[in-house]
């Protein structure tokens, strides 16, 4: 039974790392620089530059997740 949470919870943690990593900060930064140039919101531009910066900062949560499914799952 431990194997088994411990697979989900490895399956879980790639998902969500490769969600926040790609659809969220990726994605999400260059469509909010985008939105922003027209009207021209600095503020928001920048905070959408620093969102493509740090988007591999957005692996920890899944990693953490990860990292508990390889604990359960080899022991």
């Amino acid at each position: 039974m431990k194997k088994v949470f411990g697979i989900l919870l490895i399956t879980l943690g790639i998902a969500l790392m490769l969600y926040l990593v790609i659809y969220v900060m990726l994605y999400g930064g260059i469509v909010q620089i985008i939105n922003n140039i027209n009207p021209l919101n600095g503020g928001n531009i920048a905070i959408g530059i620093l969102r493509i910066i740090f988007c591999s900062a957005a692996i920890i949560p899944g990693y953490i997740i990860f990292v508990i499914g390889l604990k359960l799952f080899y022991d």
